[in-house]
């Protein structure tokens, strides 16, 4: 079976002799010689003003002050991010819209953002726009996580401490050790942490017919506890040569075991109940992550080449039993099943930057990479009532092959206007077969066009422009173009379908234009006011069917979307228009988001459940060198998004309020307190069908609860 993509011709093979010759190469290296990398608040805001590209900087001390143990905690709280069930979102678009990157390359398959942890991170790059150096697929930004980087000189520093979350504890430790020497230098940081909870919820079913007249009824509580063990290493070494060439390795290796126990009662008071009103799901999975490269680089007279190549590998490991039962605890049925997916992949980039007259500065460069993702999965039923077992067995393996080429010129027109194009050529290849399934292969291109332009006021010291205007695409994922079928252990219907993906998906491809208008004062103050504007062709939603009895959802490609948005920024300490206040920052940002879905009707034909609106509020008070503290409310609004003509969901609004307090008792102490989710509201998410017949609802509450965490940080 093969789909083309409708945008432009077939792309030249990706296996041609070119892309072997590009892919041994060494790709991309530090742009500049090693050296010890402290971003402070003042320097994150100077770089954010002059890069002609929209960029929001994450510093170290931004990513410490919380004391959070995950990324996404950190994110939440920047302009314009959103997190939902774990997953980033930018302009509150989930589902692949925002690209994640490592050191600039697209994370590989099977990453997880909770897999870092905040100790393996030098920086985070939150990037509004597209540019041509890095892919395209980023409808709605890229997030960029900069791995931790060398030291310009000897540093030791651990840190060693525990949370309590639901009657648990979470201890975690880390370490980094690095040093400079003539021509040669190292850095190894490592961190091992346990994070643990025990979530209440309740889901209420209902269904009525067309008069409104309650045909079911049921109440179900569950209990989920959870368990996660992480261990994270990035090792560094990085040589200088006698020529001033540099040559640099670095590696991430994540190891994560998690732990799953759950269990659900349902008390039915109108109607049926559900094929096992009782029953409990156990599962163990294990998860080792490794990412590896070695970079290049070498100065030429007129400009610099850099190179790098690099290998990922992820595996997991699965194990999951569920179990289900009669209302009074008869045995029914036993499922076990044995699954693993494999994600190998290499990849080799590489970029020469020249400087040219005129104040031009030219980027030629490649990007290419061979995926290879195998996963199987073992199933056996054992009906303990009578009835024959039953036994599936499935397998399949997916190859994707995508290189890229692209060129970019960054342009000082005057010394206040600055102007940055660039043009990016895509090419993607998948070839999907299993042993259930028939061969599939898919092959698409695009060409991405990108410019970006700021302008410093005339007669302004602190006021620019921004505005940008690119072509960016997303790509189907392997699970959505594999036309496999995955089922639900129990209570399948409308609100809770099977899933089987279409390998006839094609790539979305967006126009966008974002502009902004930025206010910079004292020495670190920013007010920033900006809008953007998608305009999405080929956009995915959902088919969901009934055969058989069965309902399944399936994606496919249905028509246009439009997204825009705007976004408030403002940061600043108050002593910058009162100097006798407290030493005291403020911080806050507001996104509000809109969409709609040409081919869903309103009202709330949103894309991907967009996430309406976000807003943080935040202070930070130094009450002496030794000492400070502060807090950040977190909001993001729900709401009603329609997936299809029937089928919609719900979602409640979200508060989280964070704090911390930071005690420096001497110059390599630093003892911080930090509690996490302080008004432990629940999280409420609603499913509904509506037809002609009637609808059913399905509505589920999860309790919230406070995370609390003390860590010792100490220079060695």
């Amino acid at each position: 079976m093969r789909s083309a993509s409708p945008f432009s011709p077939l792309f030249p093979p990706l296996l041609s002799p070119l892309f072997f010759l590009l892919l041994p190469a060494a790709a991309c290296a530090d742009d500049a010689p090693l050296q010890k990398v402290e971003i402070t608040a003042a320097s994150g805001v100077q770089q954010r003003r002059d890069d002609t590209a929209a960029k929001i900087i994450v510093s170290r001390d931004d990513l410490a002050q919380y004391g959070d143990s995950s990324l996404a905690a950190t994110l939440k709280r920047q302009p314009g991010v959103s997190v939902v069930g774990g997953e980033v979102r930018m302009r509150g678009l989930g589902g692949g819209y925002t690209q994640m990157l490592i050191n600039g390359d697209p994370a590989p398959p099977g990453f997880s953002i909770e897999s870092i942890a905040p100790e393996m991170i030098e920086r985070i790059e939150i990037l509004r726009s597209a540019t041509a150096e890095y892919s395209m697929q980023a409808v709605a930004g890229s997030i960029n996580v900069v791995l931790r980087k060398g030291a310009s000189g000897a540093e030791r520093e651990g840190k060693l401490g525990a949370g309590r979350q639901d009657g648990r504890w979470q201890p975690a430790a880390s370490l980094r050790v690095a040093d400079k020497l003539p021509g040669f230098a190292y850095s190894l940081t490592g961190a091992l942490e346990r994070t643990a909870d025990d979530v209440a919820g309740r889901m209420t079913e209902t269904s009525a017919d067309a008069t409104g007249t309650l045909l079911a009824q049921r109440t179900t509580r569950t209990r989920n506890a959870s368990s996660v063990n992480k261990a994270s290493l990035t090792p560094r070494l990085h040589w200088t040569l006698d020529k001033g060439d540099t040559i640099t390795w670095q590696s991430l290796l994540d190891w994560y075991r998690t732990g799953f126990d759950g269990v659900a009662r349902e008390t039915t008071l109108l109607g049926a109940a559900s094929s096992y009103p009782r029953n409990g799901a156990t599962s163990q999975a294990s998860v080792f992550s490794a990412r590896s490269d070695v970079s290049w680089a070498h100065a030429l007279a007129a400009g610099k080449l850099t190179a790098r190549l690099g290998v990922n590998h992820n595996r997991r490991d699965t194990d999951y039993l569920f179990h289900g039962e009669t209302a009074a605890g008869a045995p029914l049925l036993l499922r076990g099943v044995v699954s693993d997916a494999v994600d190998d992949s290499v990849n080799s980039s590489g970029k020469y930057l020249g400087r040219l007259g005129g104040g031009h500065a030219l980027s030629l460069g490649w990007d290419g990479s061979l995926i290879r993702r195998s996963e199987s999965r073992r199933q056996r039923d054992t009906y303990l009532a009578g009835g024959a077992p039953y036994a599936l067995d499935e397998e399949y393996t997916a190859d994707v092959r995508r290189l890229a080429l692209y060129a970019q010129d960054e342009w000082d027109v005057t010394p206040r206007l600055q102007m940055y194009t660039g043009v990016r050529w895509e090419g993607l290849q998948t070839a999907t077969e299993g042993r259930t399934l028939s061969e599939v292969r898919t092959r698409a291109s695009v060409w991405s066009p990108v410019a970006q332009l700021l302008w410093k006021l005339p007669q302004q010291e602190r006021d620019q422009l921004r505005l940008a205007l690119a072509r960016t695409y997303k790509a189907p994922t392997t699970r959505n173009l594999v036309p496999r079928r995955y089922t639900v252990n129990n209570g399948n219907s409308a609100n809770n379908p099977d899933f089987q993906g279409n390998p006839e998906l094609r790539p979305e491809l967006a126009w966008g234009l974002d502009a902004a208008y930025e206010s910079y004062f004292g020495k670190s103050g920013v007010a920033s006011l900006s809008a953007f504007t998608r305009r999405i062709s080929d956009v995915t939603v959902q088919r969901l069917f009934l055969h058989d009895g069965v309902w399944t959802a399936s994606p496919f490609n249905n028509g246009a979307a439009t997204v825009r948005g705007i976004e408030l920024d403002v940061k600043f300490p108050v002593r910058t228009w009162w100097a006798q206040a407290p030493d005291v920052d403020v911080r806050a940002n507001a996104g509000r988001n809109w969409s709609r879905v040409a081919a869903v009707p309103g009202p709330g034909n949103r894309l991907a459940s967009q996430v309406p609106a976000t807003l943080n509020l935040g202070l930070d008070y130094r009450r002496s060198p030794g000492m400070s503290m502060g807090g950040n409310l977190n909001v993001q609004t729900g709401g009603l998004a329609r997936l299809d003509a029937h089928a919609s969901s719900h979602a409640g609004v979200r508060r989280t309020l964070d704090a911390y307090a930071l005690w420096q008792p001497d110059a390599k102490t630093r003892v911080r307190l930090s509690a996490a989710n302080l008004l432990h509201q629940q999280q409420v998410q609603g499913q509904s069908w509506v037809d002609d017949a009637g609808r059913s609802d399905s509505v589920t509450t999860l309790d919230g609860s406070v995370a609390l965490r003390l860590m010792l940080e100490r220079s060695l």
